[in-house]
C-alpha cells in the first residue's frame, strides 16, 4: 500500500486543480492520499468525490501556519492537521485569520520588493493564483518569474524571497502550542510538517535539536512528526525519530507535492510515504471528520 499524506492543490500553492490532481495520484500508484492545502479545506468535498470515483482512499487534512520559539527565536512552523472537524468554529476562525494574515504579509512583501522590482504588483501575484486560494510565497515566485530576468526559479527562492532577504516579511501567526490544542479540540491529529528542515546547517543535529520546545508541543497534544520528507536531512531525521520513539509519536512520510510549473521544486508524488501502521494510528486518533476509504 502506497500512502502519501502531504499534497497541495491550487486551493493553496499547488499547480493542479483537484480534477487534474486525483488522476495523477492514481497514475503514481498511490492508494491513500491526504489533501493538505495551506489554511484551507475548500478542496475536501471534491477530493472525496473523486477518490470514490477512482477507488482510492482520501484523508482530509490542512497545513496550518503557526509560530514557535526555537533557541529563543521565533520561527514559522507548519502543522499538518488530519481529520479535524471542518465545522469546528474555533478552527474555522483560525483558518480565516491565517488567510487574512497571508494577504497582509504578501502586500508588504510586494511593497518591499517594488523598490528593486517596480513592475511587480500585488494584483500580478493574485492573478497567478486560483481565485479565493490561500496566497503564499510560491505565488510571489511565480509573479517574479513572469517578469523575467532570472535564469532559474531557484534563483528567486534563494534571492529576493529568501527568509534572509532584506525584503522578507514573516507571518505573525499564533503560537503552535495554541494551535495544537485547537486541532485536538476539533478531533484532528496534529503532526509537525518537515520539522526543523529550514533552519540551516544541522551538521550537529543532536546539539541543535530544541528538545524542550518539542516536549512542550507533545504536552500540548502533538501526536506526530513528518520525518520522511525530502527536506529533512538523515542526521535530523535520526534525532527526530529517537525523540518520537521516546514519546510514542506517529511518524509520517510524504511528498509535499506542489506540482511542476515553476512555483516550487517538483517533489514527485509518492517520493516519500507513510506506513500502513502509522496510517491506522491516524485513523484511530482522528474523530473530527470521516475519511473516504476504498
Amino acid at each position: 500500500m502506497k500512502i502519501d499524506l502531504h499534497i497541495h492543490s491550487r486551493y493553496s500553492d499547488g499547480v493542479d486543480e483537484i480534477e487534474e490532481l486525483i488522476p495523477k495520484i492514481v497514475d503514481h500508484g498511490i492508494d491513500v492520499f491526504a489533501l493538505t492545502d495551506h489554511d484551507c479545506t475548500d478542496g475536501w468535498d471534491e477530493a472525496a468525490q473523486l477518490a470514490k470515483k477512482y477507488g482510492i482512499s482520501f484523508i482530509p487534512g490542512i497545513e496550518i501556519t503557526t509560530q514557535g520559539t526555537f533557541k529563543d527565536h521565533k520561527v514559522g512552523i507548519h502543522l499538518l492537521a488530519y481529520l479535524p472537524d471542518v465545522n469546528n468554529p474555533e478552527l474555522q476562525a483560525l483558518l480565516v485569520e491565517n488567510r487574512e494574515l497571508r494577504q497582509t504579509r504578501m502586500k508588504k512583501l510586494v511593497e518591499n520588493l517594488q523598490v528593486d522590482y517596480p513592475d511587480l504588483t500585488y494584483e500580478k501575484v493574485v492573478a497567478g493564483a486560483r481565485e479565493l486560494s490561500t496566497i503564499g510565497r510560491p505565488d510571489l515566485v511565480s509573479a517574479l518569474w513572469d517578469l523575467g530576468g532570472f535564469d532559474d526559479v531557484q534563483d528567486i527562492w534563494n534571492g529576493p524571497v529568501a527568509k534572509g532577504s532584506p525584503y522578507y516579511v514573516s507571518i505573525k501567526a499564533r503560537d503552535v502550542l495554541e494551535i495544537i490544542r485547537i486541532v485536538r479540540n476539533a478531533g484532528g491529529v496534529p503532526v509537525i510538517a518537515h520539522p526543523l528542515s529550514r533552519l540551516g546547517d544541522d551538521s550537529n543535529a543532536a546539539q541543535f535539536f530544541p528538545e524542550e520546545h518539542f516536549e512542550q508541543m507533545v504536552e500540548a497534544g502533538l501526536l506526530g512528526l513528518e520525518t520522511s520528507h525530502i527536506e529533512v536531512s538523515p542526521a535530523m531525521r535520526e534525532v527526530l525519530e529517537k525523540f518520537a520513539a521516546k514519546h510514542n509519536l506517529i511518524l509520517t512520510g510524504s511528498s509535499d507535492y506542489h506540482g511542476s510549473g515553476g512555483k516550487k521544486k517538483d517533489n514527485v508524488l509518492g517520493v516519500r510515504t507513510t506506513t500502513p501502521e502509522m496510517l491506522e494510528r491516524i485513523l484511530a486518533a482522528g474523530t473530527g471528520t470521516a475519511p473516504t476509504l476504498s
